[in-house]
């Protein structure tokens, strides 16, 4: 049987250090990828730190990611519609939330048939039954 994909929520490389220790002791059999969302929201909060402090801890944080050469997957048609699919889904529900990046990773990880690794699965509630989301609290 092969290797279970997961895909990494931003939450988790946000503060990736404490993060990825945590879910390396919790997820040791599966391949842990990235996507290239996640790395537009990381870019994103070096950009806008408050100040020359943190901009230097988010682009540590972001450099640290990097020299582990992860797996940072593009957005891909394929993923685009995966969000296709649970956009509509959440549109029914929480429309202004059918819009969001937390379903465009829920989208790609769909699309890669993955589970997607969150410290916020509240975010993702209303496709958990879709994809499988999991947290340090569901393990």
């Amino acid at each position: 049987m092969g290797r279970a994909v997961i895909l990494f929520d931003t939450s988790v490389l946000i503060s990736a250090r404490e993060s990825l220790e945590l879910w390396s002791a919790v997820l040791p059999d599966e391949i842990p990828v990235f996507s290239a969302i996640s790395y537009g929201e990381l870019a994103f909060g070096v950009s806008v730190a408050a100040d020359a402090h943190a901009r230097a801890e988010r682009q540590e944080n972001l450099n640290w990611i990097e020299s582990l050469a992860p797996r940072w997957l593009p957005y891909d048609r394929r993923a685009a519609a995966g969000y296709g699919v649970l956009a509509a889904t959440v549109k029914r529900h929480r429309p202004a939330h059918a819009r969001s990046k937390d379903i465009m990773l829920a989208g790609h990880a769909f699309a890669l048939g993955a589970s997607l690794a969150t410290l916020n699965p509240k975010d993702f509630e209303l496709v958990a039954d879709v994809v499988p989301i999991i947290s340090p609290a569901s393990r």
